[in-house]
């Protein structure tokens, strides 16, 4: 009589992509119970693959989801009444994409991949449903979504009072801190928006920005080869943001 194989333990339980994705400690709330935290997973349906240049979800759709970055980089853009664009925002593994959006269930931006991508998809429903059971999640999503408003408004306001060289300069140490708090990099990473897609955020013109770049670099604050960027005087670079005093 022939025995029936023991099935090993990826076998007898597949262990959820949650429990073995570096990024979910950014974009899973944080200081809930483990009970709680399964309902959490339960909400987050697939990871969807989007080539570079693809179109994530649009503004004025139907908002049936939220994403969070798994891997790429993603813009989000509004367009103007006579057809421009302006980007507001660049997103990087672990950030939550569509947030805006939950008061109206209608998307607020275009979100389109910088190069080949994968998001993970959280059932809007689910979420919402999960969210009136846990109240300590509801608070975390509402200090969210509060925090990117909040930072929208900084944002706003900063870029319109500084030069542009403190613009960039801003930018650059934005994203470092970004990449820092993900264990990545600080000092050296790649840019994958192009400059023209930073002076649409910053307000510059594509001139301006490739203009600031070369002189940073001939400053000896960075050292530019194409898109990839190394911070070479970091306390330089900060000094840019001071005021004068």
């Amino acid at each position: 009589m022939k025995s029936t194989p023991t099935p090993t333990a990826t076998q007898m339980e597949k262990p959820h992509p949650c429990d073995v994705c570096f990024q979910s400690k950014f974009c899973l709330p944080i200081a809930l119970q483990p009970s709680e935290m399964g309902r959490i997973r339960d909400v987050i349906q697939a990871t969807v693959r989007v080539q570079k240049g693809e179109v994530l979800f649009s503004a004025g759709q139907s908002m049936t989801k939220v994403y969070s970055v798994h891997a790429g980089s993603f813009k989000s853009y509004v367009t103007s009444p006579d057809g421009r664009e302006q980007i507001v925002g660049f997103h990087i593994p672990g950030e939550l994409m569509g947030l805006e959006g939950l008061g109206q269930h209608t998307y607020f931006t275009d979100t389109v991949a910088l190069e080949d991508s994968e998001a993970c998809e959280i059932d809007l429903r689910a979420l919402e449903t999960t969210t009136r059971d846990l109240p300590s999640l509801q608070h975390q999503l509402h200090c969210i979504v509060g925090n990117k408003l909040i930072r929208a408004q900084q944002d706003q306001f900063s870029l319109g009072s500084m030069h542009a060289d403190e613009r960039l300069a801003r930018f650059l140490l934005d994203l470092s801190e970004r990449f820092k708090a993900r264990g990545l990099s600080p000092d050296e990473f790649v840019l994958r928006m192009s400059r023209e897609e930073i002076g649409s955020y910053l307000g510059l013109k594509l001139e301006t920005v490739s203009r600031l770049m070369s002189k940073f670099h001939a400053a000896g604050l960075i050292h530019v080869a194409q898109r990839q960027i190394r911070i070479t005087d970091r306390k330089t670079l900060g000094e840019l943001l001071m005021p004068p005093g």
